[in-house]
Formats: structure tokens, C-alpha cells, sequence
């Protein structure tokens, strides 16, 4: 119950790892998006500066030369030789982080001319633009814009609501300004926790509220089954000890029996008696059997092991079938090639064997039905078979039938007979001897159970 208790704790401390990873890879993301949606800001708002003073007081210049742009395919022979302006290469330029296209890499070189004339980019209307950006992206953070030297190292200017030396932010890339890298633009945002939060809190209350039920669910069936367990094994030791305590008086009939049939005159009543007896004797090996699968977990079974003619039991086993299924006609045949198997095992357990495999033969089968038992050898095993013409067991059933307490659900048969504990007290016993048994059946075509000793 134990080890119920502690997976169920660790499964709930996993889920909700599981949950934190899920919400720490979410966040991730949602500072990745947030960061570029920034350098998409920065970088429109650098075009944007740029255009203002292009076309502003102080720094219109009416001189100052228009950019055309042409493709060199687009162009014929004569527009080339007429050309007095730079070629670009823009696969070049943006291998340089110059610009990532054609109109980002004109707005590099319009810094440049800006640049050469002692015009250099104004922050707070950069500062302005971008805030303007920013909410235009509906995104609202602490930001510092930075300007640096050519060396990246020594800010020259700054601006906005962070100090400039705040480290534990997020940062965008480099913008240059220029082809040249005398100047860097970059900014510093405070992407916070909280609007994160918000947008993820009513997931993290719903996965709250489902892992507190499931807790509670699973706390509530570990009390409920450690309570039907209790009861379950203080019931257990009732049955047990009240099955234990019939073998007594049904010891007592057999040997008063055995008593009466010596002290009848009339044969016919000393057969009665001879048959009452065995039947009862049945009733205390079934009790036995269902004392030593129950305990088959917790008391191993001590085996009387002494050297016992096989053939012997088989034929006490069978002469005791055919006295307790004397109604139902039948026939059951016995093929060896030995006069004798000697092997060392318990002969009480191993005739209760041979036993169930023939009650079960006989149970399972219509009137008249056959029954061949055969014993042969092979290799260092004595193999003995019970083989009849009953009704069979589908295949789906037949890794079952060992278990204990398990039947194979008839159709056929209104009353179900046994208790599922038979083959499992057999396989047991077998076990226990260093053996094995298996089936080997198929339905409406009878049964043959396969029993193998080791010679020892």
C-alpha cells in the first residue's frame, strides 16, 4: 500500500513538473516574441528617423542626390555605360548585416552621407518613434536605447526609463548605423512577468484546481482500498481458519467410517460406506488445495518427497474418480511403456494432481465421455498426459485457466462447476517439484494437459 502512496506522490510532483516546464518553455517563447517584435519596432523606427531628417529643419538638404535602385538585368547596355552611381551587392550587404533588404541597405547608405556631413541620428526623436511603435505593437515594456562606438563597448548616448547599466534584461541586436560600423543602436527591454501571468492564469487555475481533484481522488482510493484491504484480510483469516478447522470433524467421519464399513455384515452397505468415505476424503483434498493456494504467497508449501511409483497413483487417483463419477458414464484408459516410473516426490500432492486433472476431464465434458492417460519419457523428464474428448478451451482463455480463482465462462452450462482453484493449485504443486504443466486444447475437440517431472 505503500508503494501506492508513494508513486501517486511522485506521479503528482512529475505532473507537475511537467506543468512548470510547460510554463517556463511557454515564457521562453513569449520573451523571444516580445524581443523580436522590439527589433522589428527599432528597426522601423530607424528608417522613420532617418526620413525625418531627410526632409526637416535643420538637416533638409535640397541638394542632397535621390536614390534610384535598378536591377543589373533589368538594365540595357546604354543605361549601363551612362551609370555614374554605385552597384550593390545585396547578398553581400546583408551577409554583413549592412541590411536584410534592398530598402534597409539605401537607408545604410543615406547614414553614411548623414554621417560624412556631421549629422548624426537624433535619440530622442529615435526615443519618440519607437514609443510609438511600441504601442502601435501593443507592447508595453522598460526599454533603454542605447548608441554605441564602433567598438560596441562605450555607449555614447542613452536614453528611455532603464538605466543603461541594468543588467538583468532583455537585449536586442546591433543595429548599425552606416555601412562603415562607426555607430550601434541597441535596446535594453524589461519584459515583464507579469502580463505573462495574466494571460496564462486562468490555465494555471484550471490545472490547479484538476491536480488538487485528482490528488483528492487518489488520496480518497487509497483510504477506501487500505480500509477494504483490512477488512479483506481480517475476512480472509475468518475463511481460512474456519476451512482449516472443517478438515478436523470430516477427518473424524472418514475414520468412523472406516470403522462401520469393517463392522457391517452386508456388502452392499460396506460399498455405500467405501463410497461415502472417498468422497469425503475428496472434500478434505479440495480443502487442502484451497488452504494451499490462498497461502501460495505467503507460506511456501513443504514437500514430503519420497520415491513413489507414479503408475501407482494414477491408478489410486483413477479408482477414486471413477467411485465419485459413478452416474456419468465414462471411460478412462491408461497407455505406459513402463511397468514402473519410479520418481521422488509427495504422493499425496501428486495424486491430488492427477486427481483434479481427471475431475476436471469428466466436469467438462458430455456423457460418455474419454479419458487416456499417458506417461512416457523424454530426455531427463517423465512426461504424464491427460488427454480427453470434453469440451475444449478456446485459446484466449488458456494462459488463464492457471490462475487462481479464474473460470472459463460456458455458455453451454447453466450451473458453472469448480472454483477456479484446481489448475492453479496444480501448477503450484508442480512448480514446487521443479516442473511444469501446460494445455494443449481447442474447442469442441477436447483437452490434453501436459505434466513434466524432472528425473532427479
Amino acid at each position: 500500500m505503500k508503494k501506492v502512496i508513494y508513486i501517486a506522490v511522485i506521479g503528482a510532483i512529475a505532473i507537475f513538473g511537467l506543468q512548470g516546464l510547460w510554463i517556463g518553455n511557454m515564457y521562453r517563447a513569449y520573451v523571444s516574441q516580445a524581443v523580436e517584435t522590439v527589433e522589428k519596432a527599432m528597426s522601423t523606427s530607424i528608417g522613420k528617423e532617418i526620413a525625418f531628417r531627410r526632409h526637416s529643419s535643420p538637416y533638409k538638404d535640397p541638394k542632397h542626390p535621390k536614390v534610384l535602385y535598378k536591377a543589373a538585368e533589368d538594365m540595357t547596355l546604354e543605361e549601363r555605360s551612362r551609370l555614374k552611381g554605385d552597384t550593390l551587392d545585396l547578398d553581400l550587404l546583408t551577409r554583413q548585416n549592412i541590411g536584410s533588404n534592398l530598402s534597409e541597405v539605401i537607408v545604410q547608405f543615406d547614414q553614411d552621407g548623414f554621417i560624412k556631413k556631421g549629422k548624426y541620428i537624433l535619440l530622442p526623436k529615435l526615443d519618440s518613434i519607437f514609443s510609438q511603435e511600441m504601442k502601435r505593437a501593443n507592447i508595453a515594456v522598460d526599454y533603454c536605447i542605447l548608441l554605441y562606438d564602433k567598438d560596441t563597448t562605450t555607449i555614447i548616448n542613452n536614453i528611455g526609463t532603464l538605466p543603461a547599466d541594468e543588467q538583468q534584461v532583455e537585449t536586442t541586436c546591433l543595429f548599425p548605423i552606416g555601412t562603415k560600423g562607426s555607430q550601434f543602436i541597441q535596446v535594453k527591454a524589461d519584459v515583464s512577468l507579469s502580463p505573462f501571468l495574466r494571460e496564462m492564469l486562468f490555465i494555471l487555475i484550471v490545472s490547479v484546481l484538476l491536480m488538487m481533484m485528482v490528488l483528492g481522488c487518489v488520496v480518497y482510493l487509497v483510504i477506501l482500498v487500505r480500509k477494504k484491504d483490512k477488512q479483506f484480510k481480517q475476512r480472509e483469516a475468518s475463511v481460512n481458519g474456519t476451512v482449516h478447522d472443517l478438515k478436523a470433524p470430516l477427518n473424524s467421519v472418514i475414520t468412523l467410517m472406516s470403522y462401520l464399513r469393517k463392522k457391517l455384515p452386508d456388502t452392499s452397505l460396506q460399498k455405500m460406506v467405501e463410497n461415502a468415505t472417498a468422497q469425503t476424503r475428496n472434500l478434505v483434498n479440495d480443502i487442502e488445495a484451497l488452504l494451499i493456494t490462498a497461502r501460495r504467497d505467503k507460506q511456501k508449501i513443504i514437500l514430503q518427497k519420497t520415491e513413489t511409483d507414479l503408475l501407482q497413483l494414477i491408478e489410486c487417483a483413477r479408482e477414486s474418480i471413477s467411485i465419485q463419477y459413478v452416474g456419468k458414464p465414462h471411460k478412462i484408459t491408461l497407455e505406459s511403456d513402463f511397468d514402473e516410473v519410479k520418481l521422488m516426490l509427495d504422493p499425496l500432492y501428486v495424486t491430488n494432481i492427477i486427481r483434479n486433472l481427471l475431475e476436471n476431464a469428466l466436469k467438462y465434458s458430455n456423457e460418455g465421455v474419454s479419458v487416456i492417460i499417458k506417461v512416457r519419457k523424454e530426455k531427463n523428464k517423465v512426461v504424464l498426459s491427460v488427454e480427453d474428448n470434453g469440451w475444449g478451451i478456446e485459446r484466449k482463455y488458456q494462459k488463464k485457466i492457471f490462475t487462481q480463482f479464474f473460470q472459463v465462462p460456458r455458455k453451454q452450462v447453466v450451473h458453472q462447476h469448480g472454483y477456479g482453484v484446481g489448475l492453479a493449485y496444480t501448477k503450484y504443486i508442480m512448480e514446487a517439484h521443479g516442473g511444469s504443466i501446460s494445455v494443449d486444447s481447442e474447442l469442441g475437440k477436447g483437452s490434453a494437459f501436459i505434466c513434466k517431472f524432472p528425473l532427479e
